[in-house]
């Protein structure tokens, strides 16, 4: 028996919280001894069958840090697993997830309480815990060199294609947000390091002056994110968090995606646009072409120009746009949530 850290349920299901979500499904699945302790806060969005049980009386990180760990220590110091990024510092039974350093390599793009927070948690965390699991290849790298962490504590578990994806659904009621438009896609949370600046500036400079550009995401109090609005025109659109459903149904009507970041740890949304049979403009940046392989025309993400000249080639050669299509589906294959949480659970096994 196991406990995981619960924290991610009371968050919006994106990024490191699908991750989380995602591994426990995957874990529940293949019958795992587990249970997830969680706040009693669990955010609506999320469908589960993984047994959960809610403890303590706090929130967010006086949640983790003090109610969790006396919940843990009530039930007799069990292993317990972070998938989300943190767990008590007071804990020391356990094994955590550090998806990436970006806080570290660049601060500027973040709250000061949330570097302060994360810059002083994690060096500490990471030398207490048993193991530290990553995402990525390249984030091993950059955990080695920025927090010191031995390789041998060092475990990469890929993410994968949120399961959504991969399901029967309904079609989602993408008509509320762009009715008949023809459009290109970009998805992310509104942080700095996703470059929506330059994305909007190099859409501007665009040929076809029909088409619209929709940036779904959430902004989030943790990053210092850019003021967007005067960048805003008429074909320029963000519709902000939008359902599973609705989400997969833009992908599936896009003319091509985005991905313009200029930092990642792995990067789930090229995958998401593969496997929704949309091509992709990616960053040529050592995460995305370790996770993507040759399946996304590539830019230069600090180059304007050669994001608009990139995305001019899509807009005018359907061949590449199915080349790239035929490539994603391919590279897609290549990541599953149940390999990822058998090679957490042979971890776990280790120290359990």
């Amino acid at each position: 028996m196991f406990v995981v850290n619960g924290r991610f349920l009371s968050q919006k299901p994106t990024g490191i919280h699908r991750y989380a979500f995602e591994i426990c499904n995957q874990l529940q699945k293949i019958g795992a001894d587990f249970y997830v302790a969680a706040p009693h806060d669990i955010n609506p969005d999320y469908k589960f069958e993984f047994k959960v049980v809610k403890c303590g009386s706090l929130k967010g990180h006086l949640w983790e840090q003090i109610s969790l760990a006396q919940f843990l220590r009530k039930q007799g110091n069990p292993l317990l697993v972070s998938f989300s990024g943190c767990g008590p510092l007071t804990y020391k039974n356990q094994i955590i997830t550090i998806h990436d350093v970006s806080h570290e390599r660049h601060p500027e793009w973040f709250s000061k309480n949330y570097w302060r927070y994360y810059g002083y948690m994690m060096p500490r965390i990471s030398r207490k815990a048993h193991a530290v699991i990553t995402v990525s290849e390249y984030s091993k790298r950059e955990i080695m060199d920025v927090l010191k962490v031995p390789e041998e504590k060092l475990n990469v578990v890929n993410c994968s294609i949120p399961t959504y994806h991969t399901q029967e659904s309904s079609s989602g009621d993408a008509s509320t947000v762009l009715g008949n438009d023809r459009y290109i896609l970009s998805v992310s949370s509104l942080d700095p390091r996703k470059n929506f600046h330059r994305l909007i500036e190099a859409f501007n400079n665009i040929d076809d002056k029909t088409l619209k550009l929709y940036i779904v995401g959430m902004q989030f109090k943790a990053f210092n994110t850019p003021d967007l609005k005067k960048l805003i025109g008429d074909n320029v659109i963000l519709p902000g968090y939008v359902d599973d459903d609705t989400l997969k149904t833009l992908y599936h009507n896009a003319l091509f995606s985005v991905y313009p970041s200029l930092y990642e740890g792995f990067g789930i949304p090229p995958l998401e646009s593969m496997v929704c049979e949309c091509p992709v403009i990616g960053s040529k940046i050592e995460a995305i072409e370790e996770v993507c392989g040759d399946a996304v025309l590539y830019v230069d993400p600090y180059d304007v120009s050669d994001i608009t000249k990139k995305m001019n080639m899509l807009i005018n050669n359907p061949d590449l746009r199915n080349d790239l299509k035929e490539k994603g589906l391919k590279q897609v294959k290549k990541y599953s949530w149940e390999k990822s949480a058998r090679k957490v659970l042979d971890l776990i096994e280790k120290y359990n």
